[in-house]
Order: structure tokens, then sequence, then C-alpha cells
């Protein structure tokens, strides 16, 4: 079997990575041939996180410009393979039309809720690409065969346009994340992995941190990818992401963070920081907002906090008892192998694929 992939960014990218090249090497495994097209490379990802409109505009066009480059690719090279697999690109209506009208079989995978807008950041940029997204999602998805998606929001929006739905959530490497050695040290670590897109979601608990700095001397506060947090309730560490020191960063975590609002834009995503955190051992602590509410099993690998008294009084739970800390870490590690794992959701694709391809 040959399936041509096409990824909205590079593999340095959590999704494009997760969604198409950690696969790769199992798909090969498995006798599946694959070629991979990036629309935004790495390089440009880079330029478009340093900020300034001018970064942003160049961005965007090129990528629009790039869009329709691959998609009439596809189109010309599509009889070539057995399937296309897209991941998150809105091809130009047109495009999609002629994928539709041509009958080739595609896959249209995405993992966030991109048929809505964000609430932070509305400005007419922004606008613009929501534009974008309510006339080409609609359009992707009525020319695919098969949509693929991460939790069950975002699987209810695609049934309405997609007769077929596949959810696969994550997935997780758990033999590349996997839990450090317990060693005895005097300060103990929350910890929390995003983005500087995402840094503000910490503002939700800025309140109880500050809290739990007052009454813990000893806990401190680990930021991988952030943008500058400005915070003096307790010492702030700051970690620039990087694919190569990433699981190293979290092993210094004790328990983990993930505090989210409930919004339209929020519902649909996928939960990686805690299918990271739960992979390596540790204990989690997140907004009961969606896919949240399927990973954490309230009280058993970790706990579900809506309002700042509960964020305080789980969290101090941790932190008094470690003993909890590791069996909740344990349950979560295991609940990763056996429902999120890499290996298994590859074997969920390539099912998937294979019945596709035969029809």
């Amino acid at each position: 079997m040959h399936v041509l992939f096409v990824a909205q960014y590079g593999s340095q990218a959590a999704s494009s990575r997760t969604r198409v090249f950690d696969y790769l090497p199992l798909l090969r495994k498995a006798g599946i041939h694959s070629k991979v097209f990036v629309v935004a490379p790495d390089a440009w990802v880079l330029r478009l996180n340093a900020g300034g409109l001018l970064n942003r505009l160049l961005y965007y066009c090129v990528a629009w410009f790039r869009t329709w480059y691959i998609g009439l690719y596809c189109i010309w090279q599509a009889k070539r393979y057995d399937a296309l697999f897209i991941q998150k690109v809105l091809f130009p209506s047109p495009i999609s039309t002629l994928l539709r009208r041509h009958r080739h079989k595609v896959l249209f995978d995405f993992d966030d809720a991109i048929f809505t807008l964000e609430t932070v950041g509305t400005g007419w940029l922004n606008k613009i690409r929501y534009r974008r997204r309510q006339r080409g999602l609609p359009a992707m998805l009525q020319a695919t065969h098969c949509a693929v998606v991460e939790n069950a929001y975002t699987a209810e929006y695609a049934q309405q346009l997609c007769s077929q739905v596949v959810r696969i959530t994550g997935p997780i490497d758990t033999m590349r994340y996997t839990p450090g050695n317990h060693v005895s040290k005097d300060d103990l670590v929350l910890g929390w992995i995003g983005s500087p897109t995402t840094t503000r979601y910490l503002e939700l608990i800025r309140k109880p941190l500050a809290e739990l700095g007052q009454r813990y001397p000893n806990v401190k506060l680990c930021l991988i990818g952030a943008s500058h947090f400005d915070f003096d309730g307790l010492p702030v560490v700051n970690f620039a992401w990087d694919l190569g020191t990433e699981v190293e960063c979290l092993r210094q975590f004790d328990i983990g963070l993930m505090p989210l609002p409930n919004d339209d834009f929020t519902r649909g995503k996928g939960g990686y920081k805690l299918l990271q955190y739960m992979a390596m051992g540790l204990p989690v602590v997140a907004s009961p907002v969606e896919i949240n509410c399927e990973l954490v099993d309230d009280g058993q690998n970790g706990f579900l906090a809506e309002t700042s008294d509960e964020w305080v009084q789980y969290l101090s739970c941790l932190i008094e008892d470690v003993g909890l800390r590791r069996q909740m870490g344990q349950a979560g590690r295991k609940k990763m192998e056996q429902d999120f794992s890499l290996q298994q959701s590859s074997q969920r694709l390539i099912e998937t694929l294979q019945s596709f391809v035969q029809v």
C-alpha cells in the first residue's frame, strides 16, 4: 500500500508529529509506504512564533499559495497512491471539489476545533482565517471518505459532513515518554508544558498557585515552552521547548498541570499535555473540559479541579502525600500504555487504512 501524507507542519510541531510523523516507522513495518508533503516547514513556524504582524502576514500568504501547489500535486499524482491522508490542511474549495469529483480516497485528520474561533486574539487577521475555515473545513469533510478526529466534540461536528469518522486520541509514544527514577529532593515541582500562545491559560490558576506558594515554601513552578509569565507567588523556572530536551525537562516534574477554560475552542483540544504527563508517570490536576474528563479518572490517576478552592485542595493532597503521587502516576502510566500508546493507535490507523483501501 502507498499513502501520500499532507501535513500542516513539520515534525517539530506537536500536531503533525503525533498525527503523521510518529506513525511512519510503524506503517513501514506493516508494509505501508508513504511520502509526506509539508505545507508549513519548521523554519516557517519558528518565524511565525517570533511574533509580529509582518511575520504572520508573510506566513499565512505563503502557506496559502503552498496549499494550492500541494493540492494540485495531490490531484495530479493521486492515482499513484492508494490513499491520501491530509492532516489539518484546508485546501482551497476548487481543490476539494476536484478531489471529490475524481473520487480519490481521502482521509482528513484534524485535532482541534478549527470550526470555531478562539475567544482570545480575535483580531482582523484571525477573523479572516476563521471565515476561510468556515468555508474550507466543510468542503474538505465533504470531499473526504473518512475523518480522523481526537475527541467526541470534534467527532460530532465531523459526522454532520462525513459518513465515516474514526477517533484516535493522541497518540503518545510510551517508549519515548517514560518515568524517571524517583530521587529524594528538597523541592517539589509543579509542571506545565505548552507554547507561547497557550501560556495565558496559567492565569486561571494564578490565585491557587500563589496560595500554595505561601503554604509550601519548597514548591516551585516549572514551565516548558511558555512565554513570559509574570508571577511572584512562588519560584518559577522556565525552559525553552526543544524536542531533544523535552523528556528530560518533563522528568523534573512531580505533578502535571492542565488548566483550561471551557469554551467552544478548548472543548476541541486533544489533551496532549495530559498524555505526556501520564506517560511520564506523573499525577495530574486538570480542568474538567471535554477530553480531560475522559483521560483523568478523578481520584484514580489525578484530579479534575473546577474552582480555585479545588485546585488548592487537590494540589495540597498531592504535595503532602508522596505515596499518593506515586500511586496516581502509576495508574496514569498504565492507562497510557493500554489505551493511548503510539503502538495501539498505529494499529488502529493501519486497520482503518486497510479497510478503507479495500472498499
